[in-house]
């Protein structure tokens, strides 16, 4: 046995289902935020383990992040590797077949709230880092690990420890689920409220008001025109740029007219695409129906501040190496992926300027379903493919 294999050798299945399970069975949902007992638990283990880990209590002190560091002789590069803690609601409890937190193992898989979204990749940067301090490799740079909150709800965890706290690095690994697939782009995301105004009437005379359902008919209407404009915008790995109505608002009682009624957007942005533009395509729809309608009123306002989409070269060192490391564990060399969702890469990315991938075990439909599972086995590949990319890049 060589030295690689005798280091990947130290990453098994049984620790992977036991660090796993332990990590599903503690609740971390977002909303309400309760990272903080599966914040202390990762902490204490790293900790356990030889690795140096801290409680970072920015932003949220009653919600702490964990950043765990093992030191190379020289301090540089640094290698990050970035997860969040926190998990989505479980919805309607009754729909899942077996315990959200309970951490079921059948037939190679498992069972849990969070189990692929995302504490298979907590589980795999955790072993990783247990295997490199167990194997004695002197580090030239720093191994750094990231276990950010509020991912799930675009809070500033991840970019609090970016650009507040100065734990940054060189080159950057997300750990969401890819399928172990390579992902160097991805897109970006604005929410919009569109209220339309209406004059509330009666019912029985609905002539006497302005029906705002009925203008938002024709403005939902007029979306399709551009949702098939925007759909022509092409990217190599993202595809279209995508426009999609989410929520739909309106009415006060079965027999009134209602006074206004509030759609709600879900745009997909592509690199390239600015906000603001994106914003002002919005706009010009409902210039449109105004010229043509003097009855209508629709005002425009974001829900929350949005993010532009994000990506590096295919061919970027970051990508290269892990995609070296896939082949070396797999066989298989990855094809170039992109990520149709938003994750903390971006911060990585447009914020701090880090060359950063999203790649991790489980694969994306998983996320955020009735009895979410992963493959431990993707887990346990994934765990060795960090480590010898962290061997490769700072031993």
């Amino acid at each position: 046995m060589n030295e690689k294999e005798r280091v990947l050798s130290t990453i098994e299945e049984g620790d992977a289902i036991r660090l796993l399970r332990k990590l599903v069975q503690i609740p971390s949902r977002n909303p309400p935020g309760e990272e903080r007992e599966l914040a202390e638990t990762v902490a204490a283990w790293l900790k356990d383990e030889g690795v140096d880990a801290t409680l970072v209590p920015e932003p949220y002190a009653h919600r702490p992040q964990v950043v765990a560091t093992i030191r190379g002789d020289e301090g540089r590069p640094t290698l990050v590797l970035n997860g969040h803690l926190d998990v989505v609601p479980l919805g309607a409890v009754e729909r899942w077949s077996i315990n959200p937190f309970g951490g079921e193992v059948k037939a190679g898989r498992l069972y849990g709230r969070g189990s692929c979204d995302m504490k298979g990749g907590l589980t795999a940067m955790m072993l990783a880092a247990k295997a490199i301090t167990e194997s004695g490799h002197r580090l030239r740079g720093n191994l750094l690990l990231h276990f950010a909150v509020g991912e799930e709800t675009s809070e500033p965890g991840t970019k609090t420890l970016l650009l507040d706290k100065g734990y940054t690095g060189d080159w950057g690994i997300v750990l969401e689920p890819t399928n172990l697939k390579v992902v160097t782009a991805e897109k970006g995301l604005l929410w919009v409220d569109v209220e339309i105004r209406g004059k509330p009437a009666h019912a029985s005379t609905p002539e006497l008001g302005i029906n705002p359902i009925e203008k938002a008919a024709d403005f939902i209407t007029r979306l399709r025109a551009y949702r098939e404009k925007i759909g022509e915008k092409q990217h190599p790995l993202l595809g279209g740029a995508v426009c999609s109505v989410t929520m739909i608002e309106a009415g006060i009682k079965e027999n009134v007219v209602p006074g206004s009624c509030k759609v709600t957007l879900d745009r997909r942005l592509l690199p390239g695409e600015d906000l603001g533009e994106v914003e002002a395509e919005i706009q010009a729809i409902l210039s449109q129906i105004k010229q043509q309608d003097e009855t209508f009123e629709g005002t425009i306002s974001r829900r929350g501040e949005g993010f532009d989409a994000a990506e590096i070269p295919v061919d970027s060192y970051i990508a290269q190496v892990v995609k070296e490391a896939v082949k070396n564990v797999t066989g298989k060399i990855p094809q170039p992926s992109g990520a149709a969702y938003g994750t903390d890469a971006r911060n990585f990315i447009n914020d701090a300027h880090i060359p950063t991938i999203v790649f991790g075990p489980g694969d994306p439909a998983e996320a955020h379903t009735y009895d979410e599972s992963i493959a431990i086995s993707q887990v346990v590949v994934c765990s060795q493919i960090l480590t010898l990319t962290s061997l490769k890049l700072l031993a």
